[in-house]
């Protein structure tokens, strides 16, 4: 997979066409920059979610689990929607409250990971008893019917069948539910990372950066990043390539910006305020090439990892190489800040 990502993010930023290292002309140059991320996927097990179907044929999904901004609540509905054959708007997923079935926590890429698999499961679960009780009413056997595009049809004679709600009309009582677990990845999984745990995983990333350095000022700008990442099954594009954005631009502060001043007796972070704690801002935002990958292992019901630390993790680095590319000399610490630019060009003294 690395492999694949490393020719795709090549081919893209133009590799082949690269200059050997501080060969660019002029006191502005210019320069590429590779580095690649392994990362063993993360999943919270003991993670819950509710699923029901009423008699209308309304459908609700039910998790103590945060969304925090990254999506997670159209993901579960994705989930649903696909495995009952109806389309996302028409799942009802609610989040967030203690009273509902304990979820993963929104941290660590696991979110995803730990949430889908049992949304999926308690699906079907519930899609096996609608199929029971349409069977009757159709006069076919349960695992002769298929839920798609909003019916409950027979695999053999499509064209009989009935709606979904026809088929959740048909419930004895008020609801079919069903809580599901997330247990351990088929064939065992750690349920912390470790050696195991990232020998049965291969997740990770590539990322490129083309930089320009003015030798005169100091000052690096990242004109471009080529992100080439997989996460498993990517459940949602748009959403995915969000993130490996903004771990992009997180990876990018890192390197250039951020400055944390630590108390090294107190472990406490002295910075003065987070007003004057520099960031990427709008104008530093360089143009930002997303590529994801399907890496499918069969590891859980739905196949899905995560990507927010994966797409951070490589990003400072293939900026490191890129600055090394463009001015010939290595800067080994963070952040490459104008001064220390200066200073490993020998230009003024100290490292800034």
């Amino acid at each position: 997979m690395r492999r694949e990502e490393r020719r795709i993010g090549a081919e893209r930023i133009g590799w082949a066409a690269r200059h050997a290292p501080g060969a660019d002309p002029g006191p502005i140059k210019r320069g590429v920059g590779m580095a690649q991320s392994l990362w063993g996927a993360n999943v919270q097990t003991y993670s819950f979610i509710e699923v029901r179907i009423a008699r209308d044929g309304s459908v609700e999904a039910l998790s103590s689990v945060q969304d925090i901004g990254t999506g997670v609540g159209v993901v579960i509905a994705q989930t649903i929607a696909e495995t009952l054959g109806l389309s996302p708007d028409q799942v009802t997923v609610r989040l967030g409250d203690t009273n509902y079935p304990l979820g993963p926590p929104s941290y660590g890429s696991r979110t995803t990971a730990s949430i889908t698999p049992p949304a999926r499961v308690a699906a079907w679960k519930l899609l096996q008893k609608l199929f029971v009780e349409a069977a009757l009413k159709l006069n076919a056997a349960p695992d002769d019917l298929v839920a798609r595009a909003g019916r409950i049809e027979t695999r053999s004679e499509p064209r009989r069948g009935m709606t979904f709600a026809e088929a959740a009309a048909l419930i004895p009582g008020d609801t079919l539910s069903v809580t599901e677990s997330r247990g351990e990845d088929y064939g065992g999984f750690r349920r912390v990372m470790g050696e195991a745990a990232q020998a049965q995983q291969d997740l990770g990333g590539v990322q490129f950066a083309e930089v320009a350095v003015d030798t005169e000022t100091g000052i690096i700008r990242v004109e471009r990043v080529v992100a080439v990442q997989d996460c498993g099954r990517p459940m949602n594009p748009l959403l995915l390539e969000s993130q490996i954005q903004g771990g992009v631009l997180m990876g990018l502060s890192y390197a250039l910006y951020e400055n944390r001043v630590l108390d090294r007796a107190t472990g406490r972070m002295v910075n003065a305020n987070l007003e004057a704690y520099k960031v990427v801002g709008p104008r530093e935002v360089p143009a930002i090439d997303v590529v994801v990958l399907e890496n499918l292992q069969g590891r859980s019901a739905t196949d899905a990892y995560g990507i927010a630390e994966p797409a951070n993790i490589a990003t400072a680095p293939a900026i490191g190489n890129a600055v090394y590319n463009a001015i010939g000399v290595r800067l080994r610490s963070l952040p490459m800040t104008p001064a220390a630019v200066l200073a490993a060009l020998g230009k003024i003294p100290g490292r800034g």
